[in-house]
This record gives structure tokens, sequence and C-alpha cells, in this order.
């Protein structure tokens, strides 16, 4: 606060720390003359920052975070579109006076997506196993030829070397292989001796 006029020295004159809002100074000078004078003073609204992720579908993606800050001063900093792995993370946006706002956001992600097959024994050569395929974590329904299955599905299969893909709902990829097994060919055989005589054995 200056003056200017009147007699010097002045009284409430000076440098004084005020808050947003409207003040009255009143000044004095030495003969004991008094002038007013009004002020507003104004503030940014309070800068705060936003932020937004999109959805990881398959174990191990990634999402894209998109940052925005609203009030303060602008151009901002730390704002834009971020790619991150599933965890906790805290984002500060910076407006143009170094005000400054923080924003954490957690990304999740499915379980990891597996499959597993089991085939129950032949027990007769060219005989026909069970082969059960079991899916866990990643997002049910999930697929496998024709069919879809919410824990596992059942596969009637002859001996051999077999692999499996099964997608989920998100088209998340699983594979498993298994060897189905069987007992060798079972055969019998006859052999006889000569009878030397009529009516022998």
């Amino acid at each position: 606060m200056t003056a200017a006029g009147g007699t010097t020295p002045y009284q409430g004159t000076g440098n004084f720390n005020r808050t947003a809002g409207t003040y009255s100074f009143t000044v004095t000078d030495a003969n004991g003359c008094m002038a007013t004078k009004s002020i507003t003073i104004t503030e940014p609204s309070v800068l705060s920052a936003s932020a937004t992720s999109t959805t990881i579908l398959c174990n191990g993606g990634t999402s894209t975070v998109s940052v925005t800050a609203t009030g303060g001063t602008s151009p901002y900093q730390g704002t834009g579109n971020f790619n991150r792995t599933a965890g906790t993370y805290s984002f500060t946006v910076t407006d143009a006076n170094g005000c400054m706002a923080t924003k954490s956001i957690t990304i999740t992600e499915p379980l990891l997506f597996d499959v597993f097959a089991d085939a129950s024994p032949i027990l007769c050569n060219g005989g026909m196993s069970t082969v059960t395929l079991t899916g866990q974590g990643g997002t049910s329904p999930y697929h496998y030829a024709n069919s879809f299955f919410d824990i596992f599905t059942e596969i009637s299969l002859p001996a051999g070397p077999y692999s499996f893909t099964v997608t989920d709902a998100h088209n998340c990829i699983a594979s498993t292989q298994i060897t189905v097994t069987q007992p060798s060919f079972f055969d019998v055989f006859a052999d006889a001796s000569p009878i030397l005589c009529n009516g022998g054995l």
C-alpha cells in the first residue's frame, strides 16, 4: 500500500499478506488526514487432477491411463495418456503457477488364464478316453472348438498326443498338451500237437 499527496510521513502504508477477498486500507498522513482504498484479491479455482484407466483384458496386459486437470491456471504439466501394467500409481499435475495436485489410481487385471487336461485310462486297446479340460483364471466362459464352458468340458478321444488351445471370454489364450495311452493289443494264440492214431489225444 502506497500513498501520495498530503503531508508525509504516512501511517498505514507498506506490504500486507492477505488471502483472497475484499479489503479496505486506510492511510493517515502527518496531519491526521485519512484516505481509504478498497481492493479485491482474486485467486484461481482449486487445481484438481483426475485419472481414468481402460480395462486390462488379459493377465500381463497394459492399461491406458488418461490424466486430466481442472482449475488452477493452464497450461498444465503431467496430463495426457500413459500406458501402465496392473498396480497402484500416483500422477502429479502442475499448473502454470507451480501449483500441484496428485491423483492415485489402482489398475486391476484378471488372474492368469490357464487350462489343464486330464485323461481317463483306456482299459482295452482301441478304446476311448474321456479327456477333461479344466480352465481357471482369466474370464469365463471359456471356449474350445464349438463348446463354451465355465469350469470344465469333456471330450472323448482315442489314444494319441493332443494339443488344446482354449480362449476365455476376452479371447485370452491358454494351451496345454496331453498324451492318451492305451494297453498294447490283446491277442490269444492256439497251437495243437498232431494226433498220431485215430482216437488219440
